[in-house]
C-alpha cells in the first residue's frame, strides 16, 4: 500500500515498553486492560512500564538489553482528533524485526510473521478518538526464519523504522508504479496502477484516475476498474526544447513532483525518471555505460543501530562520497522508506535485498514463504525510487548441503526459491536489474600445479581450476553476477579475480565483485606481526591487491569492499574486534571514525576510476 504523503497521524515518539522473557503479556492479556490500581494482576500497569523512542530498537536504547533477544512490548496511546467520515483506516509499519502481534483498543487486529519489510493493518472498525496500541515483538533467531539461526549483524529487535495510522478514502489508490524506457529519442514513460474499493455495496465499476507530472505539464486520464488494475504511457521527446525532461543520475538526481488523481484523493510522489538495463556485459543508465564504484553498508548508524536517521543517512553517504563511490550494496535486508527517498535525493545508486543469508534449506517451508512474503513487500514499497538499480535475492546461500556441481537443473537445492524469486520480481517490477552475491559459487579441481618454490606469494589456489558452480539456468535467471570473493592470505590475488572472470565470461553479463576484503583492529599501534589477520597492513595489502586485480579486468562493472563500518554482532570475538562484540571488517568503526584501510581505498577508487577514464580515451 502506498502510504506517502497520505492523511495521517503521525506514531513516531515516545512509546511505553518493556522486555518481557516470560511472555506475562500474552499470558495476561494486557491489551485488555491494566485492572484497578490495588490489584496484583495483571503484572502490569503503564506508569510501571519504560519509556523508549519509536523509531528504534531497544538494543541502544538500553545498556542492560544490549544483547536481549525475545518478547518485548511495545504500547502506545493516542488521540485522533477527527475521525473522518467515509474512510478507511490503515495502521502503517515500515518495519518491525521481527515478527509482531497487534491489539489496538483491547482488540486483535492482525500479525506480521517476518522482519524489515513495510506492512499494513486495517482498523477502520477498531480506532477510536481515545486509543490504545499494543504491540508484542518477538526478536528470536530460529531456523525456521529468514534470516535463521545466526547472521553477521547485531539482531536489533523493535519497531525499527516508522509507524503512522492513514487514513484513506473507501474507494483509494492502492499503489501504483512508474517505469522509464529509452526508445528513438524519447523518454517513455509508463505507470500501472491499482484501486481498491472498501464498502461499494457490490457495485464496483470504474473511476477516472488522472496521472500528471506537472513541471513537464503532463497529464493524462484512464479509466479503472474498482479492486482492478489499469495501465498507460507517455512519450517525451528527450530534446524537446518546450517541455524537456531530465533523467534522473547520480550526477543530476533530478525528482519530479507527481500526483494520481480520484475523484475521492489525490496521492503524490517524488519520482526520478530513468532507464537501467544491461547490454551484453555492461550495466547502461540512460543508455550510457556507467561504472559502479562501491562500497558495502549495513544499516549501521552511531547511536541507533539498525534505525535510518537524517543525520545517519547524512553521515553515511558523505563518507561513502568521500571514498569515491556513486553505489552502496545495502546489506542483507530491506532498508527504510526515509533511507530510500534519501538516496533519490543524494543521486547515490544502490542495492537492496532479502536476508536469504546463510540458508542452506531455504527451497522448504516456512522459509521460502516468509523470504518471498518480505520480497514482495519490498519490492511494491521501492519500486519508484530511481537511485534503487538492482534487487538481491539472496546472499550466499549455495551451500545446500551438496556438492558445487551436483545439480544440474534448477529442480533441487535452492533452486526452487531462486526460480519463484526472480519470477516475482519480473512480474512486480521488470524495470531493475536482479542479482544475488551467489554467483561465485564454484567447482574447484587441483591440476596439480606446482609454484616456484622462491615465489613468496605463490598459493594453492593458482594450482586450481575453477567451474561454475551451478547449472547454467541458475545464471540465466539473473541480470547482473555478482560474487563475494575473498581470499585467505596476501597473494592470492590477481590469480582469485582472473579466475572469477574466467569461470563466468561466458555468460556475456555484467560481473560485480559484491564483497572483498579482510578485517582489521583500529589500534594502528599494535605489537601483532603485520602478517597475522586483524592487523591493518594486512588488511591493506587485500584490498589493493583486489582493486588491483580489477584493473586487468574492465568487464567487472562492479567493485565493491566489505564494509563501510564495523557492525556490532555477538559472534565475532577475536583479539581485532577489541572484546566489544563487533565484526572488525569496516573501513570505519563504528562511530564511523576513520580506521587506516578508509584511506587506503579513497586511493584506490581514484585509482580504478583513471584507469578506466584511460581505457575510454
Amino acid at each position: 500500500m502506498f502510504t506517502h504523503k497520505r492523511r495521517s497521524v503521525d506514531l513516531n515518539g515516545t512509546w511505553k515498553f518493556n522486555p518481557d522473557p516470560y511472555m506475562r503479556c500474552k499470558q495476561q492479556s494486557w491489551w485488555e486492560g491494566e485492572g484497578p490500581d490495588d490489584a496484583f494482576f495483571p503484572c502490569f500497569n503503564m506508569e510501571g512500564l519504560w519509556d523508549i523512542q519509536v523509531p528504534g530498537t531497544w538494543k541502544t536504547q538500553f545498556e542492560e538489553l544490549k544483547w536481549y533477544d525475545g518478547d518485548v512490548n511495545y504500547v502506545k496511546d493516542f488521540e485522533v482528533d477527527e475521525i473522518p467520515e467515509d474512510r478507511e483506516a490503515f495502521l502503517c509499519f515500515d518495519g518491525v524485526v521481527y515478527s509482531c502481534n497487534v491489539y489496538l483498543n483491547g482488540k486483535h487486529v492482525g500479525d506480521h510473521d517476518w522482519g524489515y519489510s513495510p506492512f499494513q493493518l486495517r482498523v477502520t472498525d477498531q480506532v477510536r478518538r481515545n486509543n490504545r496500541l499494543f504491540v508484542l515483538v518477538n526478536n528470536e533467531m530460529r531456523d525456521d526464519r529468514v534470516p535463521g539461526i545466526r547472521c553477521d549483524w547485531n539482531n536489533d529487535g523493535g519497531i525499527i523504522n516508522g509507524v503512522k495510522l492513514v487514513f484513506v478514502p473507501r474507494v483509494y489508490i492502492e499503489n501504483f508504479r512508474t517505469e522509464t524506457r529509452i526508445e528513438n529519442g524519447c523518454a517513455v514513460i509508463s505507470y500501472r496502477l491499482s484501486v481498491i474499493g472498501y464498502r461499494c455495496g457490490g457495485r464496483h465499476g470504474t473511476l477516472p484516475v488522472t496521472f500528471a507530472i506537472p513541471d513537464l505539464g503532463i497529464e493524462d486520464t484512464i479509466e479503472v476498474s474498482v479492486n482492478g488494475t489499469a495501465s498507460s504511457q507517455i512519450r517525451l521527446p528527450i530534446t524537446d526544447h518546450r517541455s524537456p525532461v531530465t533523467l534522473w543520475s547520480p550526477d543530476n538526481p533530478k525528482l519530479y513532483r507527481t500526483t494520481l488523481t480520484t475523484p475521492y484523493e489525490t496521492v503524490e510522489d517524488e519520482i526520478g525518471y530513468r532507464e537501467i538495463r544491461t547490454d551484453g556485459t555492461r550495466i547502461l543508465l540512460n543508455g550510457e555505460p556507467i561504472q559502479l564504484y562501491g562500497v558495502a553498508v549495513h544499516s549501521e548508524f552511531p547511536g541507533t543501530g539498525r534505525t535510518a536517521t537524517p543525520d545517519g543517512i547524512e553521515l553515511m553517504v558523505a563518507k561513502a562520497r568521500e571514498l569515491g563511490c556513486n553505489f552502496l550494496r545495502c546489506a542483507h535486508y530491506p532498508y527504510a522508506d526515509v533511507f530510500a527517498r534519501a538516496m533519490d535525493k543524494a543521486g547515490m545508486l544502490w542495492w537492496e535485498e532479502v536476508p536469504v543469508y546463510w540458508l542452506p534449506k531455504v527451497h522448504e517451508e516456512p522459509q521460502r514463504s516468509l523470504a518471498l512474503g518480505m520480497l514482495r513487500e519490498m519490492v511494491v514499497r521501492d519500486w519508484n525510487r530511481a537511485s534503487l538499480i538492482i534487487w538481491s535475492v539472496s546472499n550466499e546461500c549455495a551451500g545446500d548441503g551438496s556438492k558445487a556441481g551436483a545439480h544440474r537443473d534448477l529442480g533441487g537445492g535452492n533452486y526452487p526459491y531462486w526460480v519463484e524469486a526472480c519470477k516475482l520480481v519480473r512480474e512486480l517490477d521488470p524495470s531493475r536489474l536482479i542479482s544475488s552475491a551467489d554467483s561465485g559459487h564454484r567447482v574447484v579441481r587441483d591440476t596439480g600445479w606446482t609454484p616456484d618454490a622462491d615465489d613468496a606469494f605463490d598459493t594453492r589456489i593458482q594450482g586450481e581450476e575453477w567451474l561454475p558452480g551451478h547449472p547454467n539456468a541458475f545464471y540465466e535467471l539473473l541480470d547482473v553476477l555478482g560474487a563475494n570473493l575473498y581470499v585467505s592470505v596476501p597473494g592470492a590475488n590477481p590469480t582469485a579475480t582472473d579466475k572469477f572472470v574466467d569461470m563466468l565470461r561466458r555468460f556475456n553479463k555484467p560481473l560485480m565483485l559484491t564483497e572483498f576484503g579482510s578485517m582489521s583492529t583500529t589500534d594502528e599501534k599494535t605489537d601483532k606481526p603485520e602478517d597475522v589477520c586483524g592487523h591493518p597492513k594486512r588488511h591493506e595489502t587485500i584490498l589493493r591487491e583486489g582493486y588491483r586485480a580489477c584493473h586487468e579486468h574492465l568487464e567487472i562493472v562492479g567493485t565493491v569492499p566489505w564494509c563501510l563500518m564495523d557492525v556490532r554482532v555477538p559472534m565475532h570475538w577475536r583479539w581485532y574486534n577489541r572484546g566489544s562484540g563487533t565484526f572488525a571488517y569496516g573501513l570505519l568503526d563504528n562511530n564511523y571514525n576513520e580506521k587506516h584501510v578508509y584511506g587506503v581505498v579513497r586511493e584506490e577508487i581514484a585509482a580504478l576510476k583513471r584507469r578506466h577514464r584511460d581505457e575510454r580515451d
